[in-house]
């Protein structure tokens, strides 16, 4: 249980949310959503997305009136929207409120906000970029966490995961994929940006490594590698004991990447350590002589009869599928952690 956090901003402009049961309550001004001013505050308010479509920082809303940005019914289903959960990414309070978690509200580390300089970009694959970035203060971050980008004369904010662990000198680094239509990672393409400074804010999400014995499934799709990877570089010690299947889904042969970060671990590892490429459009004629299809068709294979702990990161099509077959071969659901790529371009409709 937490004490009463002591907002930081003026109380004439500011609400009071109390969590139910938990002994929380934050303060939020107005205007601003409660997801944002939770993790404002260092509270580790359940997310993945921010922009309404995965459903994860639903709430029960208990007393109080809220505005929202976008109808909290498009990312809940029926059942959950008329039995009055809300969610936090879209709710803005208009009074003091009463909400309702379904698990235990932690810590988080504070997310910080800093001006960044675009150190070096490069091409990782032909539709993947290796972005790195020298802050003017350092941001701290869990392995797996990710940071908002802003870049404010385009007027977009884009969200990307770190995809190494802290280095020495301060410096970020991220996987930035070439979206259609993609105003941040279009400019991004469009020509050398080093020197250029952006916003930078973070980090946030919960997901991260967790101790265990189990075998480690990870499943990364596309970009999602960039946290996995960044997990399994900060691991240390006994945690590389640890036997690790990473299954890479992607389309072609041209969509792999970093290949040669992956086999530098798995030189270095304890444990038994296997990637495991799958290729889903894949010409039939090609010289590929791995595995073609979707990753879920080889879990089976690889995992039936261990124990396993799985991580999973890509676009929520592939998230799902894969969550629904571990389920299947037995994996219990609180072994599953997931991390939905969404895209916020479709989704902000910028």
């Amino acid at each position: 249980m937490f004490e009463k956090i002591i907002g930081l901003f003026a109380p004439s402009r500011e609400l009071t949310v109390s969590v139910r049961g938990q002994g929380v309550e934050f303060k939020v001004p107005r205007g601003q959503t409660i997801l944002e001013s939770a993790l404002h505050h260092g509270l580790a308010f359940p997310h993945d997305c921010k922009v309404g479509s995965c459903g994860s920082c639903k709430y029960k809303l208990v007393s109080g009136k809220i505005s929202e940005l976008a109808s909290s019914a498009m990312g809940l289903s029926g059942d959950l929207y008329q039995s009055g959960y809300r969610l936090g990414c879209q709710s803005i309070p208009k009074e003091d409120l009463e909400i309702e978690l379904d698990s235990e509200l932690g810590r988080a580390i504070v997310p910080e906000e800093t001006i960044a300089l675009i150190s070096e970009q490069k091409t990782l694959a032909h539709d993947v970029i290796g972005l790195t970035l020298m802050p003017e203060k350092p941001i701290a971050f869990n392995p797996g966490q990710y940071a908002d980008i802003e870049y404010t004369e385009l007027s977009v904010v884009r969200s990307y995961s770190f995809s190494t662990p802290a280095q020495a000198d301060g410096s970020l680094n991220f996987h930035v994929r070439l979206v259609p239509g993609g105003v941040f990672s279009g400019w991004l393409f469009g020509g050398d940006r080093t020197g250029t400074t952006v916003t930078l804010r973070g980090p946030y999400g919960q997901f991260g490594f967790h101790e265990s014995d189990d075998v480690m499934v990870c499943v990364a799709g596309g970009t999602g590698l960039a946290p996995i990877k960044c997990i399994l570089e900060s691991m240390t010690g006994t945690q590389r004991e640890r036997d690790v299947f990473l299954f890479f889904g992607v389309r072609q042969q041209r969509d792999l990447y970093c290949l040669e970060q992956i086999q530098a671990l798995q030189r270095d590892w304890g444990g038994h350590f296997e990637l495991i490429p799958v290729l889903s459009e894949e010409p039939a004629t090609s010289s590929w002589k791995g595995k073609r299809g979707m990753v879920t068709e080889y879990f089976q294979e690889y995992l039936q009869g261990r124990s396993c702990e799985a991580y999973l990161c890509g676009p929520p099509p592939m998230v799902d599928a894969a969550e629904t077959e571990l389920l299947r071969l037995g994996v219990a659901h609180g072994s599953i952690y997931a991390d939905r790529f969404y895209n916020r371009t479709a989704a902000t409709a910028q």
